[in-house]
């Protein structure tokens, strides 16, 4: 159990500072006669405290804040993450059902909901485990697609459009991280890769096209997209590694 030395009141175990004065928790118990009595610090200090003028709603979240860890934080957003897109999720279905009598646009906006909030929280939830992270939006993306075609009535689209350049996309953020991965030091490199990565991607979606629309591939603006990115991606990669690493831009550009 930790206490406040100056309020002597009891806080959580975890707890780093009291959420009245902004003092540091200690872990033994102090002495009544030490607590009674003992004034609030006149001003915002470096230990959080503040005085009675400033004693209020933003000087209190101020204090909490503070004395939260990143762990409980990032807990905290999930929580009003879920709040706030569970009632948006919730009125829609509800305001669906009363006037149209049953589930219809309803379906698409609940789908995008949840899509928001899994992009919202997901980070935050498996913050450090970016490859855990993947495994769980990769597939969830897929997903999403299939019960789109299904809520407009056009499964075949998923098998023919859907599943193979979701594929494509989860395939290739995976290669992008991965490669991230390697490098020893990310900055214009990681702006190349994701040049790179989008200019493929723009050429899986124009071939899976052609084929289910000419029945051949016939590359096109995809093309166009990749000439104006890969020598982009070509310039950041050189001044990545042979100005940047070398030299600095303050000097390279006498800053």
């Amino acid at each position: 159990m930790k206490y406040c030395p100056r309020c002597g009141v009891e806080l959580a175990e975890d707890a780093q500072r009291c959420v009245l004065c902004g003092q540091s928790a200690v872990s033994e118990k102090p002495e009544v006669a030490e607590a009674a009595g003992v004034s609030y610090p006149s001003s915002a200090g470096a230990a959080g405290s503040f005085s009675d003028v400033e004693i209020g709603a933003d000087a209190f979240a101020s204090v909490v804040r503070n004395s939260l860890s990143e762990a409980e934080r990032r807990r905290v957003a999930v929580e009003l993450l879920a709040v706030s897109f569970g009632g948006a999720l919730i009125i829609t279905i509800l305001f669906d059902v009363f006037t149209n009598r049953g589930f219809t646009w309803s379906l698409f906006s609940s789908l995008g909901i949840v899509s928001a909030w899994m992009l919202c929280a997901m980070p935050l939830v498996l913050f450090g485990y970016p490859w855990i992270l993947y495994a769980v939006m990769a597939p969830f993306l897929v997903l999403s697609v299939f019960l789109f075609t299904v809520f407009s009535g056009t499964l075949g689209s998923f098998l023919h459009y859907g599943l193979p350049i979701s594929l494509a996309f989860d395939g290739i953020v995976a290669g992008i991280m991965a490669i991230m991965g390697a490098f020893k030091r990310r900055g214009l490199n990681a702006m190349a890769v994701f040049l790179c990565g989008i200019a493929l991607f723009c050429f899986v979606v124009e071939f899976v096209v052609d084929l289910n629309v000419y029945k051949a591939p016939a590359p096109g603006w995809s093309v166009i997209v990749a000439i104006a990115l890969v020598p982009a991606a070509g310039l950041l990669f050189y001044l990545h590694y042979r100005i940047v690493d070398q030299a600095s831009l303050r000097k390279l550009f006498r800053l």
